[in-house]
């Protein structure tokens, strides 16, 4: 795999585009340490989750967790 190919892996990853696991099965199973090395060397962010939704996702599992006691 070329250095552009990685690259443009590892910023599909830094976007959230692809999971950890795809990533690394991609490069070859390289260890997740190799790849915050990867992405420190392009100055490449981590990953974040959506926010979209995530309040609702939230209130959701709060409610299934914690029921209102009668």
């Amino acid at each position: 795999m070329t250095d552009v190919e990685t690259t443009a892996l590892l910023e599909r990853y830094s976007h959230a585009e692809i999971s950890a696991a795809d990533l690394r099965r991609r490069l070859g199973n390289i260890s997740y340490a190799d790849v915050i090395i990867e992405l420190a060397k392009r100055d490449l962010p981590l990953p974040r989750a959506s926010q979209k939704g995530r309040e609702e996702r939230l209130a959701r599992a709060q409610a299934w967790l914690f029921p209102p006691t009668v």
